[in-house]
């Protein structure tokens, strides 16, 4: 992913990455992003209603493209860096 993500992701202004972690403990999930590591943002379980995620029924390693206005554009990894590629 994070080969992806610095390909696609890190030109593109109009896209930014959000983790959305199942872990419930903050501790544990952030050292795994570090590890791991992730330079997008880590949005940890308690937390996804509170920004928004809840609204999207997503599932451990789904990803999906969503726009600004919260309209999901794809549903699927191929899917979506398929149209982050076009996305200026």
């Amino acid at each position: 992913m994070l080969e992806k993500y610095n390909k696609h992701i890190v030109p593109n202004p109009a896209v930014e990455l959000i983790h959305a972690s199942c872990d419930d403990a903050e501790e544990e999930a952030l050292e795994w992003a570090r590890k791991a590591r992730f330079p997008w943002p880590t949005v940890l379980m308690p937390d996804w209603e509170a920004v928004g995620l809840n609204d999207y029924g997503a599932f451990p390693g789904e990803i999906l493209l969503i726009d600004r206005a919260g309209k999901v554009l794809a549903k699927d990894e191929k899917d979506a860096f398929a149209k982050i590629s076009g996305l200026k």
